[in-house]
């Protein structure tokens, strides 16, 4: 193989991909082109594991000449998929015929005529739950802000600038520099401030945001639940107690839990709380990895520097704090399989849920 023959076979490959596209009517017509020139099988992808066979000095220009070609032959084939996307959605919306402004059931024949009262979303009604428990546990609920400062998002809970542990909680920030809260951690040093004195027993709720990839059990907005508690002489199984309390009751059973060490900035030492899975029955699922475990809560002890931002003489007081995910605790209580489904305004899954 030559530069002059990879030349004349790249060009003719190049022209049989652009006659194929021509001649495409559907997605799937689009994707068999792809997979026949750009899969694992195809012409270049063999075309590069002959470079063996080339002379030593022609490898790198010719490897970088069928790459090239195989950048222009993807960059071609996308273009044609966008193409056609568009083309088929315009022909559904032609079919469909909707009418924007009709009410929301004139379209759907399957959507029966919404003569009901309103009811109470799933998060809500959680949230409401939680709350309610941890009230009969002597907490004194606050709800979170959704727009805060670096400070108490970081610096306030042992993340000072340039510590790594801030690269966890990536998120976004508005014109003015303030952050729509990582996680409700956030209301900790306030909380403290606030309340002055111990014991101390607060639990906080609110919405967080995070610059995160949504699929199935990750989204960029979610909900959490904090708690804290100081007072003197505050041990690791307080703690483990009342976090077991709380999830017995959440569960309405006794669930199956174990204790593995986790990392924290605002804590030491921390701890990860896990349930056993509730959709395989700890046998393991693609729910939980195939491990048979969830992590529930993540907790410790509060960190002394938290707890002297707080105005808390750490020689005096101790205490312990957690944080859990709302969403996938709704998820897990309710056999709800996509977190998407609490924030896609479904009517159908929303009356389902009542």
């Amino acid at each position: 193989m030559t530069i002059k023959t990879i030349d004349r076979s790249l060009a003719a490959i190049t022209k049989q991909v652009a006659t194929k596209l021509s001649q495409v009517k559907t997605l799937e017509d689009i994707y068999a082109v792809r997979s026949e020139f750009t899969g694992k099988t195809s012409v270049l992808t063999q075309l590069l594991q002959s470079l063996k066979d080339v002379p030593t000095e022609d490898r790198p220009t010719i490897g970088a000449k069928v790459n090239q070609a195989k950048k222009e032959i993807e960059s071609i084939i996308e273009r044609a998929l966008s193409l056609m996307m568009n083309r088929e959605s315009l022909l559904k919306d032609e079919v469909r015929d909707i009418d924007v402004s009709a009410p929301f059931h004139t379209n759907n024949s399957k959507i029966p005529d919404f003569t009901g009262i309103g009811s109470m979303h799933p998060l809500q009604y959680e949230i409401n739950r939680m709350l309610d428990i941890f009230t009969t546990m002597g907490f004194t609920p606050f709800e979170g802000r959704e727009l805060e400062t670096d400070y108490y998002v970081f610096d306030s809970l042992n993340m000072p600038k340039e510590h790594p542990a801030r690269q966890n909680w990536d998120t976004f920030r508005t014109e003015d520099n303030l952050i729509p809260t990582p996680h409700t951690s956030n209301m900790q040093v306030r909380v403290m401030r606030h309340l002055k004195a111990a014991p101390l027993r607060a639990v906080i709720y609110g919405r967080c945001s995070r610059n995160e990839a949504v699929d199935a059990v990750h989204g960029h907005t979610f909900y959490q639940i904090e708690g804290l508690y100081i007072d003197k002489g505050v041990s690791i199984s307080n703690m483990i107690g009342t976090i077991s309390a709380f999830v017995n009751a959440f569960f309405d059973k006794n669930v199956t839990s174990k204790i593995q060490p986790g990392y924290f900035p605002f804590v030491e030492p921390g701890i990860e709380y896990l349930g056993q899975c509730p959709f395989c029955d700890g046998k393991g699922c693609s729910s939980c990895k195939h491990t048979g475990w969830l992590e529930l809560v993540g907790a410790g002890m509060i960190h002394p520097n938290v707890l002297r931002e707080g105005g808390f003489d750490p020689a005096v007081y101790s205490g312990f704090a957690w944080g859990l995910g709302l969403d996938r605790m709704v998820m897990q209580r309710n056999g709800i399989q996509d977190i998407r489904s609490l924030f896609a305004s479904d009517i159908r899954f929303l009356q389902s849920s009542l």
